[in-house]
């Protein structure tokens, strides 16, 4: 999992899995954390939203997003009562939604509501704070790494610290290619 805190605005990225959720929401309660303006589980598999109905259970969300896509185990079954529970809309967010967390934007690069592979149906984002970004990938494969590289423009990807254009990202999905 992973939790971004802006300003004083909080926004989490998965759960872990089944035995993470107790782990996170005492991690979270030492935190101080009340709310998160944003809860993302990149997609239904349980190492990514295992923890996600302890965190839900426990804390206000103000967004939940999913991609929409039903799996029929346990554990995706026991986020949305938990959704159902809180009375928390499942929103699945459309391609080049932005979202303000603090000074940061996020940006949705992929979401897909169906793909031979549940892995990339994963909502990848791209945070930006200040001059510096941040590719969250769920598990999607190099398939949506390269649509994503093909259907974002140098324009829209700002010159980086990191690198100047695709290159870093070809060049990683090269490495995996071969390996």
């Amino acid at each position: 999992s992973i939790l971004i805190k802006s300003q004083d605005e909080y926004m989490l990225i998965d759960a872990g899995n089944n035995n993470d959720g107790d782990k996170l929401v005492s991690y979270f309660n030492y935190l101080g954390i009340k709310n998160f303006k944003y809860v993302v589980g990149t997609h239904a598999h349980e190492d990514h939203i295992g923890g996600l109905d302890s965190v839900i259970k426990q804390f206000n969300i103000e967004n939940f997003y999913m991609p929409n896509t039903a799996t029929t185990t346990q554990t995706f079954l026991d986020v949305l009562n938990a959704l159902e529970k809180k009375k928390i809309a499942l929103k699945t967010p459309e391609v080049g939604t932005k979202l303000k967390l603090g000074n940061s934007e996020i940006e949705v690069l992929s979401v897909k509501n169906k793909a031979e592979e549940l892995n990339d149906t994963s909502i990848v984002l791209r945070l930006v704070y200040k001059n510096v970004s941040f590719l969250f990938t769920g598990d999607a494969t190099t398939n949506v790494e390269k649509e994503i590289i093909q259907t974002t423009n140098e324009t829209n990807l700002e010159k980086e610290n990191t690198f100047e254009d695709t290159t870093y990202v070809k060049n990683i999905s090269n490495i995996e290619e071969k390996n």
